[in-house]
């Protein structure tokens, strides 16, 4: 994991060292270019050379958007910016097909393609992340050519450069893309650890959100087709509306889950639950579907729908008490408010520009942190867990009738012990704390670990876990049959439980009944702790 981190600083600090010392040869030429729209598909290079119709682009970016025509576009060869080595990059990476026409000496055309139609290793340009052309030594006369074809955006501008300001390019954005991939593959490891470690499904579906959402910002940018699967032109085509729509449908299911949507609002879990089906369903089709414009649509509405149901129903929750949901909302409110301005760039609305395109990408590894974060910060008590992990490993490989053969208590006095444990359980009510841990029960009873772990198994005859828990429970009833004003909620952040969840889960385990069913006067005696 360190390994990972320091690789990534080293890459993307020899990426701003190789940068910072050089001059940018690199112009924004989109508006040197004149166009046509060819809606019949029917064009030879042989007739848009006769065509009349040109139109000046005067924008610093195609706008074209979603568009099932053919864009022609010219430009003079005469223009310095498309001098003899220069490289024009069409700056869309998801880009399907851009052919250029370079004219020669008479009437020859020699042809250069590029985009994700094609094999990257049948590209013009096969180091380049975006879609590029090299402008060849022989210099013809009149105008060069260039034809588009895309099912996805065509709203993107064209830049002219030399060979070393592309080379310092790719450089820097691929420092950058490991950089963030190494951050996101922590965030990976750490949630897949605490997945396996304590079976929480949240981690499970915040795992499968940073897989396919890091997996999509890297089709999306170019990035898994130059390294990972450069000749699979089928997977690319599709891969980054797939890895979007799974990313949607896992990120719903868990805020249903982290935010407890079900019993807290169940309005909004149905429509997050119906959401996330559509995107499931729609990672189906894309799969086998011509066109993606319709599901690409549709995720954008999906996305646009949920920022603000989701926020609205934090800000709720957090207003009722649950305080410790404040780096959820900072962190989903940031990154889903950034994500609204490339949402209206794919929808038409904004043009092209680098904030536009890249704003959420460099907003995405903060996301995940502070939502990893907040989801540890939920679990507090999986502290307890670490607890009962902890008296198992000092007790393992050995017989439960015989698991204190060699007793650490041989001269510790037992009973006053547990006289002094008990006075400081009753007296100080240290259980009303959920980070109390055997390390700090052991100091304040004047033991060690081990001794602390023996005590109250062999002696109480339970776990640490269960008996901080008896304390809390024996708190809780009180509270419950006394206090009907409180909620639930603030009963178990009142008696030391890091969670509703996790106190409903415990009070039902140990007393046969949810604590509202309690409070409904269930006879007390059939609830002894």
């Amino acid at each position: 994991m360190e390994s990972v981190r320091y690789l990534s600083f080293a890459l993307i600090l020899s990426a701003v060292l190789a940068c910072s010392n050089t001059e940018k040869d690199e112009l924004n030429i989109t508006n040197r270019f004149e166009y046509v729209r060819d809606s019949t598909h029917n064009l030879s290079l042989a007739k848009i050379k006769t065509e009349k119709d040109w139109k000046k682009i005067s924008a610093d970016a195609l706008s074209f958007n979603f568009t099932k025509d053919v864009i022609w576009l010219r430009a003079p060869v005469s223009d310095a910016a498309f001098s003899s080595g220069r490289i024009i990059a069409l700056e869309w990476k998801a880009l399907d097909s851009g052919i250029l026409y370079y004219p020669q000496n008479g009437n020859f055309y020699q042809s250069f393609q590029t985009g994700d139609t094609f094999p990257k290793s049948l590209w013009a340009l096969p180091e380049a992340l975006d879609p590029s052309f090299q402008i060849p030594s022989e210099k013809g006369e009149g105008f060069l050519y260039i034809c588009l074809k895309s099912k996805s955006m065509m709203s993107f501008p064209i830049r002219s450069m030399d060979k070393k300001t592309f080379l310092h390019k790719i450089i820097l954005e691929t420092s950058i893309t490991w950089l963030i991939l190494g951050f996101c593959a922590v965030m990976f490891i750490v949630s897949m650890f605490y997945l396996m470690a304590f079976r929480l499904y949240e981690f499970f579906f915040y795992t499968v959100y940073v897989l396919t959402t890091t997996l999509w910002y890297n089709g999306q940018f170019g990035n898994s087709f130059h390294s990972f699967w450069p000749d699979a032109i089928w997977w690319q085509s599709r891969s980054i509306l797939f890895f979007l729509a799974i990313g949607i449908a896992a990120s719903f299911q868990f805020v249903r889950m982290f935010l407890e949507t079900k019993t807290r609002t169940p309005f909004t879990d149905k429509i997050l639950m119906v959401l996330g089906i559509v995107g499931i369903v729609s990672s189906f089709f894309i799969l086998f579907t011509e066109s993606n414009t319709i599901f690409s649509r549709i995720i954008s509405i999906i996305y646009m729908v949920s920022i603000p149901l989701i926020l609205i129903t934090g800000i709720r929750i957090y207003l009722k008490g649950e305080k410790r949901i404040q780096f959820f909302l900072l962190s989903w409110g940031t990154y889903m408010c950034a994500g609204y301005s490339s949402i209206f760039y794919y929808l038409g609305i904004i043009p092209y520009s680098l904030p536009v395109i890249y704003g959420s990408v460099f907003i995405f590894p903060l996301d995940l942190f502070f939502l990893l974060f907040n989801l540890l910060q939920k679990y507090q008590t999986l502290a307890g867990e670490r607890n009962e992990i902890l008296q198992r490993l000092l007790t393992v490989n050995r017989p439960q009738d015989s698991r204190y053969t060699k007793s650490k208590l041989g001269f510790v006095d037992t009973g006053e012990s547990l006289t002094r444990l008990e006075q400081w359980m009753r007296q100080s009510k240290p259980y009303l704390d959920e980070k109390l841990d055997l390390e700090k029960t052991s100091l304040a009873i004047g033991l060690n670990l081990q001794q602390t772990s023996e005590l109250i198994n062999s002696k109480i005859g339970i776990s640490f876990r269960a008996y901080l828990n008896s304390y809390r429970l024996q708190d809780a009833k009180e509270l419950l049959q006394n206090n009907p004003q409180m909620s639930i909620l603030s009963i178990a952040f009142a008696t030391g439980f890091g969670s509703k969840s996790a106190f409903n889960h415990e009070f039902k385990k140990t007393m046969g009944m949810t604590p509202i069913e309690f409070r409904k006067g269930k006879p007390d005696s059939q609830v002894t702790l």
